[in-house]
């Protein structure tokens, strides 16, 4: 009679234990599914910010010495890799969550900085931490004896925020940046 009163009383505690795990491993599940499509975002926009800085530092190869980005091949840089993230993400892609920052640090001929030059495309997704002045010291003194300019291509893509809602914190942004040293 004993072990019939015990087993009675233990017919819900499988239901509760099962809710339990089921919320974790439901949270454990969307967690995962998060981070993936930051992961692979994150790795589209490395590659992608890697290959606008160098098609810039090409492109200032054919120039005069003193050549500056102007407003119009930054805007190029942006459609470009717009249209590059679009076919790469498919219809998941949304353009009003994108965005590219473009820039420019020269030098005067005594080697002190220029003001950094910056064009800004998209919506305002994310702000940089750092400006290209902060990053100056990678600059390098070339064999015509002046300071190398610095190019920077900052990409923003803003996704969806499936684990801050559940955790109550937006992790929403993902962001690279590439630096490269001009010719």
């Amino acid at each position: 009679m004993l072990s019939r009163f015990l087993r009675h009383k233990q017919r819900g505690s499988f239901s509760v234990e099962f809710a339990i795990v089921g919320l974790v491993f439901s949270t454990l599940l969307v967690f995962s599914g998060d981070v993936i499509i930051k992961l692979s975002m994150k790795g589209k926009l490395d590659r992608l910010s890697y290959s606008m800085v160098n098609i810039l530092k090409e492109r200032t190869q054919l120039y005069e010495e003193d050549y500056t980005i102007k407003q119009s091949e930054a805007r190029e840089l942006y459609v470009i890799s717009q249209g590059s993230l679009s076919r790469m993400g498919g219809t998941s892609f949304d353009s009003n969550r994108y965005r590219l920052i473009v820039e420019e640090q020269t030098f005067r001929s005594n080697g002190s900085p220029n003001p950094v030059r910056t064009f800004n495309f998209g919506p305002e997704v994310c702000t940089l931490r750092t400006t290209l002045s902060d990053l100056r010291h990678l600059s390098v003194v070339t064999s015509w004896d002046r300071q190398a300019t610095l190019y920077r291509v900052s990409l923003c893509y803003e996704t969806d925020n499936w684990v801050g809602d559940i955790l109550g914190g937006d992790f929403r942004i993902v962001s690279s940046d590439a630096v490269i040293i001009g010719r």
